[in-house]
């Protein structure tokens, strides 16, 4: 059956309908909601990969140095607008509104990923490209003897098969937050 087949089907339908029921009251029909509008799923939580340079160069100097990269993963928790109905996040400036294309959701330029292995696998990729030789991706716990331990275990003079980035990590956490609690 093709679409115009179809479409003169519904177009039957609906006129014998509005023929027959013209004595009853029509019931309230409800709001569609497209299929393409965005719902949160039940876990709550997106992630975004965010890439960003920190160093940069001068365009005509003689000892041009490459950009310094930084990555990270932002946690986005969406909320309902009222007033819109729509789905909004926002970022400390502005607020955003998912939108959809051919590979998933997006949030302004950046792919919006439902769990936060996949946001990982991105910044990994992202990694690759740039030259980085960061390992992984560090979710660091919040707790300061934790932290330490993570420390101690990965420090470069006592274990020579360590991870060194992962410890720079775990020193600048504790240093914010030595700064944060004086």
């Amino acid at each position: 059956m093709t679409n115009a087949q179809r479409r003169a089907a519904w177009l039957a339908r609906q006129a014998k309908e509005d023929s027959s029921g013209k004595d009853s009251k029509p019931e309230p029909t409800p709001i569609p909601t497209p299929s393409s509008a965005f719902r949160p799923h039940e876990a709550g939580a997106y992630y975004l990969a965010t890439v960003g340079t920190v160093g940069t160069f001068k365009m005509f100097a003689r000892d041009l140095k490459p950009p310094v990269y930084t990555y990270g993963i932002t946690t986005v928790r969406f909320e309902l607008n009222p007033e819109t109905g729509k789905w909004i996040w926002f970022d400390g400036e502005k607020h955003h509104s998912p939108r959809k294309n051919q590979d998933g959701w997006r949030l302004g330029s950046r792919r919006l990923h439902d769990t936060r292995e996949s946001a990982e696998a991105e910044l990994q990729r992202e990694m690759a490209k740039n030259g980085d030789r960061v390992t992984k991706v560090h979710d660091l716990p919040d707790d300061m003897t934790a932290l330490k331990k993570i420390r101690s275990a990965h420090h470069p003079d006592r274990n020579p098969d360590a991870d060194c980035d992962l410890y720079q990590a775990v020193v600048e956490k504790l240093d914010r937050m030595r700064a944060a609690t004086q």
